[in-house]
């Protein structure tokens, strides 16, 4: 085969910037080899950041100046030099000048068709509380009680099992331990050591739970050997009236909390919140909290199980037996300020990944589309949860051509190392919470001034 490069029409690069003139594509190599192009750059363009999980790029620079920054360090290239990109590096291209280089891919076999968006096999627990609406909204057999579906979890008491791709029939635990980096992000698995540190839930209170609090992060730690609980809620549905509970209205001393935990007017100090669709609350380890009777919602909450138990009305268990109360517990757990307000505002605009929570723990977006998107989020080093709530969408990866259809009641995990996507509605609109661990560094300045200004203003 011999092609002069002149005679081949330009088309556009997978960087969204400048043009390339493909010698060899992938289906007539017969190898490895996906791709030898020479690229042409104009001087200030910039891509967005890559990573590729089984490729290999090679730059060879014909002419210019490029800048290729590889996991946050810079290279500055000039002409006749030769750069080499492993597989799972970020990297992101900036041309100082006009540049024109020779650009190859090879995919490393090995590493083929293990990262994908997973699907998960339905994780449906009963609970004395729970309804009829879960198994029906994900088109399951009808089923009673069931309280919580775990839509994406790793906590080793009830682990998610993956239902598609090379996959299929793992539990998450078990990939995870496999590729721990490349699947949580390396930040994240550095952190967290190498376990998925965010439990995403659907719940269906068809009674009232109990009036409970989760520990912080050092309480878990010294009483549980576990971590703390922080989590929020979006609310999905509500019947007319439906209520949860969130913090206090009004300030107690322990020796007060007690007192109304044993005569059992402690509801009458908690605030009370009416709620409906789309309402987030965020609740912090020490917040009181509940969910009443008649609402549905998603939960994000830490990969925890400890939950303290303050009242639960004196119901007993599917057994017949009082269920456990932690009034000690509860009251070295508990935070009895009182706050102005509880519920998280937030713009919800259409086609867009609307932020309404970003907490060191886990950051969660509203996605409304009623067209297709790209959502890049390389830069955050972590993998997103996307959970579908309303429609279906197709979630297709850019690096991998990997795509799966999510429907509503159900989520998906999109490993950190091809977090760079399209979203695409299907039937016309879709709603998908995503979730996700933010650690781009600007973000987390930005959050650092925000909480000292917040303190110093109190």
């Amino acid at each position: 085969m011999r092609r002069n490069l002149h005679e081949i029409s330009p088309a556009t690069t997978s960087y969204e910037m400048g043009l390339k003139r493909v010698l060899l594509s992938a289906n007539e190599s017969g190898c490895s080899i996906t791709q030898i192009a020479v690229i042409d750059l104009k001087a200030g363009e910039k891509s967005a950041m890559h990573i590729h999980p089984d490729l290999q790029d090679v730059f060879y620079i014909l002419d210019g100046t490029l800048e290729v920054t590889i996991d946050g360090k810079p290279n500055l290239c000039h002409k006749d030099d030769f750069i080499f990109i492993e597989h799972l590096k970020a990297y992101e291209l900036h041309a100082i000048t006009d540049v024109q280089m020779l650009a190859m891919g090879c995919v490393i076999e090995s590493q083929r068709t293990k990262l994908y968006p997973m699907l998960f096999e339905p994780n449906l627990h009963t609970k004395i509380w729970g309804g009829e609406q879960l198994a029906t909204w994900k088109d399951l057999p009808y089923q009673t009680h069931v309280g919580e579906s775990w839509e994406v979890s790793a906590v080793a008491s009830a682990p998610s099992s993956i239902s598609n791709g090379t996959w299929a029939g793992y539990s998450l635990t078990e990939v995870i331990a496999k590729m721990p980096e490349a699947i949580l992000g390396k930040a994240v698995a550095k952190q967290y050591g190498g376990e998925l540190p965010v439990l995403v839930k659907f719940i269906d209170a068809n009674e009232d739970l109990s009036i409970q609090v989760h520990p912080d992060n050092a309480m878990a730690k010294r009483e549980h050997n576990k971590m703390g609980k922080n989590e929020m809620w979006y609310i999905l549905s509500a019947e007319s009236g439906a209520c949860i509970y969130a913090g206090f209205q009004e300030q107690l001393t322990q020796a007060e909390y007690q007192a109304r935990v044993a005569d059992g007017s402690i509801i009458d100090a908690l605030a009370k919140h009416e709620v409906k669709a789309g309402d987030v609350f965020y609740i912090p380890a020490g917040r009181v909290h509940a969910i009443g009777k008649g609402i549905r919602l998603l939960e994000v909450q830490q990969a925890s199980d400890v939950t303290y138990r303050i009242y639960d009305y004196k119901r007993m268990d599917l057994n017949g037996q009082p269920r456990e109360l932690h009034t000690k517990l509860a009251a070295q757990a508990l935070d009895y300020q009182v706050y102005k307000e509880y519920k998280n505002e937030y713009k919800e605009n259409t086609n867009t990944a609307n932020l309404c929570l970003d907490t060191e723990f886990f950051t969660v977006r509203v996605v409304d589309l009623q067209e297709p998107i790209r959502r890049n989020m390389v830069k955050y080093d972590s993998f997103v949860i996307q959970s579908c709530v309303e429609g279906e969408c197709k979630i297709k990866i850019r690096s991998t051509q990997d795509e799966v259809t999510l429907r509503k009641g159900y989520s998906c995990l999109i490993p950190a190392a091809i977090a760079d996507y399209d979203m695409i509605p299907l039937s016309g609109h879709a709603k998908v919470i995503e979730s996700y661990i933010n650690n781009n560094s600007q973000s987390n300045f930005r959050k650092f001034i925000s909480q000292f200004l917040h303190m110093s203003n109190e």
